[in-house]
């Protein structure tokens, strides 16, 4: 899919998911960009979320029945506590290497894998 133009829209969204670690949902994006365009709506932020997504220029997560967006698109993991539903990113580029390197499925070619670990953070444990 070729490039969209880059709107004043887009450019904050991506700004915004730069800018924090907390993968955000899109309804926490838009209330953060709503700040400096009031005018924005939620649906513009949908659209633009997906389509950044699409293109690669955004991480789509899925977790615990809700989309998440992580702006940090190079390879690393992410763990999800069971408890809090907190998300943190883990930057262990040996593990997604291997996995990539590992994988062995005919007539497919993998450029990047997502890896989601569950469990308690130290906050939840104690």
């Amino acid at each position: 899919m070729p490039n969209t133009r880059m709107t004043v829209q887009k450019l904050k969204i991506i700004q915004h998911l730069k800018g924090v670690r907390t993968h955000p949902t899109a309804e926490m994006i838009y209330a953060a960009v709503k700040k400096e365009i009031p005018t924005i709506s939620l649906a513009t932020v949908y659209r633009n979320l997906n389509q950044l997504s699409r293109e690669g220029k955004v991480l789509k997560l899925e977790i615990n029945g809700e989309f998440r967006f992580d702006g940090d698109i190079c390879n690393h993991q992410h763990f999800v506590c069971t408890d809090c539903g907190r998300i943190i990113d883990i930057f262990q580029e040996e593990i997604s290497a291997y996995a990539l390197k590992k994988l062995k499925a005919k007539g497919f070619r993998p450029s990047c894998v997502h890896i989601i670990y569950r469990g308690k953070c130290d906050r939840c444990r104690g």
